[in-house]
């Protein structure tokens, strides 16, 4: 006899296309059930602050977030983007963890010339 596990959306309550999800930010971790619907649409509401901030881990395929399809870089890769930065006068964090729109420029900009 097996044991059958229902999860209902913490949102809307309904139990179709329901998956878990974990938040992290400051100190909490934050555990939630939600339908696609109500996935998506946090996903859409968070999406200015997972583009402008460091991701290391890959976001869900269909997010449409520019930094899930950011490759990483390779060290030389990074003290590049650091030289690139600092000779336009663009502070960059000291432990070489770039904002994607910086590396986005860096590459438009060197893969042009």
């Amino acid at each position: 006899m097996g044991v059958r596990q229902i999860r209902y959306c913490d949102i809307s309550g309904v139990e179709n296309d329901v998956s878990s999800h974990e938040l992290h930010i400051d100190q909490m971790r934050v555990e939630l059930d939600l339908a696609g619907k109500e996935y998506e649409k946090l996903l859409v509401l968070l999406r200015p602050y997972l583009d402008a901030g460091r991701i290391e881990a890959a976001l869900p395929e269909g997010s449409g977030s520019r930094a899930s399809r950011a490759p990483k870089l390779s060290l030389q890769e990074r003290q590049q983007v650091r030289q690139w930065a600092e000779q336009r006068g663009i502070e960059v964090p000291s432990n070489n963890r770039f904002k994607t729109a910086l590396i986005e420029q860096w590459r438009e900009e060197t893969q042009a010339g």
